[in-house]
């Protein structure tokens, strides 16, 4: 029995690594085709489900359910302080008109 799962694992695995390969190949055509910034916008999704698939089964991440939540509130808590942060400095800091004069 212990055979097969293995097996099975190995299978999976196979399948995973084939899956990763076929999006870089989706990624390299989307670059190949020239698109600019809408290619950036293509190849970013692509690229974080390819993140994702090899963090998930590779990193066996699947396993640690409760430390990825946790590093996924912390990300997102440093993503928003980092977005909102200077917007906060630039409405509530105390400025004088010479800082905005260019010269």
């Amino acid at each position: 029995m212990e055979h097969d799962s293995h097996q099975d694992e190995f299978k999976r695995d196979i399948l995973i690594y084939f899956c990763i390969i076929a999006l870089l190949g989706v990624i390299i055509f989307i670059n190949h085709l020239h698109l600019k910034t809408l290619g950036i916008f293509l190849i970013v999704p692509v690229a974080c489900i390819e993140a994702g698939i090899l963090g998930y089964y590779f990193m066996h991440l699947m396993t640690k359910k409760k430390t990825v939540h946790l590093l996924l509130l912390l990300t997102v808590i440093v993503f928003l302080s980092l977005l909102f942060w200077p917007a906060w400095d630039v409405a509530y800091s105390p400025r004088t008109p010479s800082e905005f004069t260019i010269y």
